[in-house]
C-alpha cells in the first residue's frame, strides 16, 4: 500500500518532533542504565563488551535511518516550493502574453515586412553588383579580343611585308645576274690536259650556284659572322665541323675559312677598286652578301679579274724577282678562287688550282687542294700522284696542315689496296694533328645556345656584319693581300 504525500509528511513529523526525540533519549537512558545494572553483576567482562557494541549499533543503524527519512523530507519540501514557484511563474508568463498579444502583434508584422524589404534590397545590390562585374568582364574579354586581332593584323602585315622584300630582293637579284655577264677564260690557266678542250670559256650557268653539298654552303653565312665577331679561326673550324656533321673534310673547312680570310683581305685593302671600276663588276659588300646566302658567283667574278690583270701585266714584265712575286700572288689568289668554286662547282676549281701549280710548281697548297678534285672526281690515280707531291715538295714544319690532309687522303687509298700498316701509320699522323687544334671536339652546350643566337640573328645583322668587317684594319695584314 502507497501512502499518500501528507500522510507520509505527517508520520515524518510524529518521529522528527523533539517530544518523540526526548522521550527516545530517555527510554534509551533508562534502558542504558538497566543493562548498565544487569551487565555490572555479571562476572564475565568479554560478555558484557560484546552486548553493549551490539546495543551501540542499533543505535547507530537508528540515528541513520531518521537521518535519511529527515532528508527526504527536506527534499520533499524543497520540491513541492520550487513546483508551486514555477506554476506561478508559468501562469504569470502567460496571462503577460494575453494580455500584451493584442498590443505586440501589429508591431512584429511591420518589423517583418521591414525585414522582407531589407532582404530584397539586398538581393538587388547583390544582382546589380554581379551585372557589373559581367559587363566589366565581357568589356575586358572584348577589348583583349580587339587586342589580339589588332597584333594579328599587325603580324600578318610584317609578314606581308618581308615577303614583298624578298620578292623585291630576289627580283633585283635575277635583273642584277641577268645584266652580269660572267666570263671565266680558264684556257690560259689549265694543264696540258685542260688546253686541249674545244670550248675553253666556261658558260654562265657553269657559274651559276649548283650546290653538290648544300651543308657547307648554308654555313658560309655563320662563317662570315663569326669573322665579324673576332672569333679565331680553329674555333670556327670546330663550330662549322660540328654543324656540319663530319660530312666534309677537316682540311675543306678550314680551307673554306681561309678563303673567306683571303678574299676579306684582298676587299679591305682596295684590290678589286680598278677591276671592278673596268668591267662593272659589283662592289665587295655585294659579293659579301651573297657569299653568306651561299652564292659565291659575285666573288669569283672580282677575283677571276683581278687573276686576269696580273696575267696580263706579268706578259709584259721580264723574268726576275717582280714577275715571280707577281706569279706567286696570282697563284695564291687562283687557290682562293678554287676553294670558293669549290663549294659549288668542282670541275671549275680543279682549274683554279692547276693554274696556281702552273704560275708556281711548289705550291703545296695548291697540290693539297687539286688532289682533294681528283677524289671527289674518283680520279684516284691523279689524286695519290697529287698527294705523293704534297708530301716531296712540302715542309713538314711550315706547311703541316697540308702533309696531315695529304696523310689522311692516302691512307684511305692504302687501306683500300690492302696495305693497313701503312694505312693505320699515315691516318694516325694525320689524327694527331687534327687532335692537337680540338677541331673534332664537340662543342658544349653553352657555345651550341651562343651558336643558336648567332645564326638565329644572322640574318638581321648581316648587312652591318658586312660593314663592320669591310671596315676593320684587322683584316688589312691578313694572308698574302
Amino acid at each position: 500500500m502507497v501512502l499518500s504525500k501528507n500522510m507520509l509528511e505527517q508520520v515524518i513529523t510524529v518521529f522528527l518532533s523533539d517530544e518523540f526525540m526526548t522521550s527516545v533519549v530517555s527510554n534509551v537512558d533508562v534502558l542504558a542504565g538497566t543493562f548498565n545494572k544487569y551487565l555490572s553483576g555479571m562476572s564475565d567482562l568479554r560478555m558484557a563488551s560484546i552486548i553493549l557494541m551490539l546495543l551501540a549499533l542499533i543505535l547507530f543503524l537508528f540515528l541513520i535511518i531518521v537521518l535519511y527519512v529527515k532528508s527526504i523530507i527536506a527534499f520533499l519540501k524543497s520540491d513541492g516550493t520550487s513546483a508551486r514557484k514555477k506554476s506561478r511563474k508559468k501562469t504569470a508568463f502567460f496571462d503577460e502574453l494575453e494580455e500584451n498579444d493584442e498590443d505586440e502583434s501589429p508591431i512584429n508584422e511591420h518589423d517583418l515586412e521591414l525585414e522582407l524589404e531589407r532582404e530584397l534590397e539586398r538581393d538587388l545590390e547583390q544582382s546589380r553588383a554581379e551585372r557589373l562585374l559581367n559587363e566589366e568582364k565581357e568589356l575586358q574579354l572584348q577589348k583583349q579580343a580587339e587586342l589580339e586581332k589588332k597584333r594579328d593584323e599587325e603580324k600578318k602585315a610584317r609578314e606581308k611585308e618581308k615577303l614583298k622584300e624578298k620578292e623585291k630582293e630576289k627580283e633585283a637579284k635575277a635583273s642584277y645576274k641577268k645584266d652580269f655577264q660572267v666570263d671565266l677564260d680558264w684556257k690560259k690557266g689549265k694543264l696540258n690536259e685542260m688546253e686541249t678542250e674545244q670550248d675553253a670559256v666556261i658558260p654562265q650557268d657553269k657559274l651559276q650556284y649548283q650546290q653538290s653539298n648544300k651543308d657547307l654552303s648554308e654555313l658560309m653565312g655563320l662563317i662570315i659572322d663569326m669573322l665579324g665577331r673576332g672569333v679565331d679561326d680553329l674555333k670556327i673550324a670546330q663550330t662549322v665541323m660540328y654543324r656540319n656533321q663530319g660530312k666534309s673534310s677537316e682540311d675543306e673547312i678550314i680551307q673554306t675559312i681561309t678563303a673567306i680570310r683571303d678574299f676579306i683581305a684582298l676587299a679591305v685593302n682596295g684590290r678589286f677598286n680598278e677591276v671592278k671600276r673596268e668591267k662593272k663588276l659589283p662592289d665587295e659588300a655585294t659579293a659579301l652578301y651573297y657569299m653568306a646566302e651561299g652564292d659565291t658567283t659575285y666573288s669569283l667574278a672580282l677575283i677571276e679579274a683581278l687573276m686576269d690583270r696580273n696575267i696580263e701585266r706579268t706578259v709584259s714584265m721580264s723574268s726576275g724577282p717582280k714577275r715571280d712575286e707577281l706569279f706567286i700572288e696570282t697563284s695564291n689568289q687562283a687557290c682562293t678562287f678554287g676553294t670558293l668554286s669549290a663549294i659549288s662547282d668542282t670541275h671549275l676549281a680543279t682549274g683554279a688550282f692547276e693554274l696556281a701549280i702552273e704560275l708556281v710548281p711548289k705550291n703545296v697548297n695548291a697540290w693539297s687542294r687539286v688532289g682533294d678534285m681528283y677524289k671527289r672526281a674518283g680520279s684516284n690515280n691523279q689524286a695519290v700522284w697529287a698527294y705523293q707531291n704534297v708530301l716531296n715538295i712540302a715542309d713538314e714544319e711550315i706547311n703541316i696542315a697540308q702533309v696531315a690532309n695529304a696523310n689522311k687522303m692516302l691512307s684511305q687509298y692504302y687501306y683500300e689496296q690492302g696495305d693497313n700498316l701503312q694505312a693505320a701509320k699515315l691516318y694516325n699522323e694525320s689524327k694527331q694533328y687534327y687532335d692537337s687544334l680540338g677541331i673534332n671536339r664537340r662543342l658544349d652546350r653553352q657555345e651550341i645556345e651562343i651558336v643558336d643566337i648567332i645564326e638565329a640573328r644572322r640574318k638581321e645583322d648581316l648587312q652591318e656584319t658586312i660593314h663592320k668587317i669591310l671596315g676593320s684594319k684587322e683584316f688589312r695584314q691578313y694572308s698574302y693581300a
